[in-house]
């Protein structure tokens, strides 16, 4: 049966998936699957899967990394393999919907006990103690996406007059882009430029925002104003 698995993220993302237990592996090496390797778009799922960990600990835990070259310790998730109700045969899986970050995703096992929590250990914002990274057990491919420049977050905002609205949102590569507009769907007559921007590394004001761990590239913000809009009138955009 599916059940609902919490995953503690240290991102302001939201991920969500479902827990589907495995038959226990025989196998002695610990294996990480993921499929597919690349999806389609911003949202898609990947399934995850493990065998073999050979004597499991209640705090092992799957690390969630973006980018996949990020050091252990510099995980976005995670989740703790003992909330599966087959954790303690060291097979299970998942499936995970993935946000389009614009870097490639990476996932790890590691096995970590309760002893080693002391008072030097990282720990979160509401001071849990954040698992460890000293016994790596197995890593899994990299995951991709077909297309890392796809627009995202496109959101509407209210002009500066009652006939304008903004549409914002988000690339990776900040090319030169249009929205278009109209009254029918198929037929959008009204085009303007979005305007690009973005913000570096070096504006914000302390870490972790600034630091290497905690920096993350915001891609290009897309802003285009679309004027003339007649009130209570539907209108299509793209």
């Amino acid at each position: 049966a599916a059940m609902n698995v919490p995953v503690r993220l240290l991102l302001c993302v939201s991920l969500f998936f479902t827990a589907f237990p495995l038959k226990s592996a025989a196998a002695t090496v610990v294996s990480l699957d993921v499929h597919p390797k690349i999806l389609k778009k911003s949202g898609d799922s990947v399934r995850i899967e493990w065998n073999g960990i050979p004597t499991p600990q209640s705090f092992d835990w799957l690390g969630i990394y973006n980018p996949a070259t990020s050091s252990d310790e510099n995980f976005i998730g995670y989740v703790y393999l003992s909330t599966f109700p087959t954790w303690n045969s060291g097979s299970a899986s998942i499936d995970l919907p993935l946000l389009n970050l614009r870097s490639t995703y990476q996932f790890r096992i590691f096995s970590w006990n309760e002893s080693e929590i002391s008072n030097n250990t990282r720990r979160d914002d509401d001071e849990n103690p954040l698992p460890g990274t000293a016994h790596l057990l197995a890593t899994s491919e990299v995951i991709s996406f077909v297309n890392d420049n796809d627009p995202a977050q496109i959101h509407l905002a209210f002009g500066s007059r009652d006939d304008e609205m903004r549409v914002l949102f988000i690339t990776r590569a900040g090319r030169r882009s249009f929205v278009r507009y109209g009254l029918k769907k198929e037929e959008q007559t009204e085009m303007v430029k979005a305007r690009a921007s973005t913000y570096s590394r070096s504006d914000m004001c302390d870490s972790p925002a600034n630091s290497e761990a905690g920096w993350r590239d915001p891609g290009f913000i897309h802003d285009g104003l679309m004027k003339n809009l007649k009130p209570g009138t539907r209108y299509y955009y793209q």
